[in-house]
């Protein structure tokens, strides 16, 4: 069946997140499977590029809008991840709405043979204010889909987190957001961990860093309390 991906934005970005000043944030993500060929993957990677340059020049009003590729985890290599990041849910209706009366923007760009576009909306955790720093093609990073069973022991633990990793080397940055819209097909899913760093390389070094001590603290102080639903990683190709 021929997909023309007429829901664009995303699914997984690469964002780095601190917990200073700024804007809560709302992400609009979808992914795209079968995207399986090295013919399917470079017209994806033109249509997003002719996409957002018709889209910001018509007044698309996200802060950031990324091509990611799957690069680890079920669907590696085929499944294309496209993310808009806004300042607020009103800013992203209004894109939307946007996109809803420029229908050619999609069907001229994205007619491309396709399995499945799953969307999903994620926000950063109310009260919780945030900086966001753009991406930039070669960030990666790893995330984990989860359902979280017992919120009142985890937001209790996850603060510790950080400090955690950082006495081990990791250098990446932590984050959390709740899922605000999340499909039949994610499960389960009420949040996503992610863990990201600039280059392939960085996160490699992150993963070799979490060392028992770290496994120890995580297996006692977060995993008794989430059921994880799928984890993967991504990189960015395109911004």
């Amino acid at each position: 069946m021929n997909k023309t991906i007429i829901k664009l934005m995303t699914f997984i970005s690469l964002f780095i997140f601190s917990t200073t000043t700024g804007h809560a944030l709302v992400l609009d993500l979808y992914a795209v499977s079968g995207v399986n060929t090295p013919e399917k993957r470079a017209g994806m990677i033109d249509g997003f590029e002719n996409f957002k340059n018709l889209a910001e020049n018509g007044g698309a009003s996200w802060m950031d809008f990324t091509l990611s590729m799957k690069i680890k985890g079920d669907g590696y290599n085929e499944t294309m991840l496209f993310a808009a990041v806004y300042e607020n849910n009103s800013e992203m209706m209004k894109t939307n709405a946007l996109f809803a009366t420029n229908q050619p923007w999609f069907d001229n760009n994205f007619n491309i043979e396709t399995d499945q576009v799953v969307n999903a909306v994620f926000q950063t955790p109310p009260g919780v204010e945030v900086n966001y720093e753009g991406a930039e093609v070669g960030n990666t990073l790893w995330y984990g889909l989860i359902n979280v069973t017992d919120f009142l022991n985890f937001v209790n633990r996850f603060p510790q987190m950080p400090e955690k990793m950082a006495e081990s080397g990791i250098d990446g940055q932590l984050g959390l957001v709740s899922c605000s819209i999340c499909p039949a097909s994610m499960g389960e899913t009420t949040h996503m961990m992610f863990l990201s760093n600039d280059t392939l390389e960085g996160m490699g070094n992150d993963l070799d860093s979490f060392d028992f001590a770290m496994q120890r603290w995580f297996y006692s102080n977060i995993r008794p309390f989430v059921d994880q639903v799928d984890t993967g990683m991504n990189m960015v190709i395109a911004n």
